[in-house]
């Protein structure tokens, strides 16, 4: 790879980072990345501070980092959104998948998303009653409590 293609890449990630800090998008929650001419994102397209983003104002972003020098094309793999960009149409609807914390796993059940549960602790209990308890009572007893 040259050069010129590595600037011309870091350059377009520049770009789409400035398209999207100027829209009030937040950072800490989207990933992008610039590739042979594609315009890949992922995470969570959220707005910083007040205000909901509507899909006008997706369809917006879109189009502005599809008109950055290099651009052909944007593809994206949102929590929140489900984005179709075709040449004539644009799709923009809210995803019915939860908005996710940072750092909280998505268990996939049946092909839909959920956010993992938060489990509060009420009793203490030793490292080593636990260990034994575990070592003693088989999976299939353990798994039966949950239901």
């Amino acid at each position: 790879m040259s050069a010129s293609m590595d600037f011309s890449r870091y350059e377009v990630n520049r770009q789409i980072r400035m398209v999207l800090s100027r829209n009030d998008i937040d950072l800490t929650r989207i990933d992008y990345s610039f590739i042979g001419g594609t315009v890949y994102l992922s995470g969570e397209l959220l707005k910083i501070g007040e205000g909901e983003l509507v899909p006008s104002v997706i369809e917006n972003l879109f189009k502005e980092i599809n008109g950055l020098s290099g651009v052909r094309d944007v593809q994206s793999d949102l929590q929140n959104w489900n984005i179709s960009v075709t040449k004539y149409l644009c799709q923009i609807t809210k995803s019915k998948k939860k908005s996710l914390d940072i750092g909280v796993p998505v268990n996939q059940r049946g092909g839909i998303a959920e956010a993992a549960e938060d489990v509060h602790i009420t009793t203490s209990e030793k490292i080593a009653d636990v260990l034994k308890e575990i070592q003693i009572t088989p999976l299939r007893e353990i798994d039966n409590e949950d239901k």
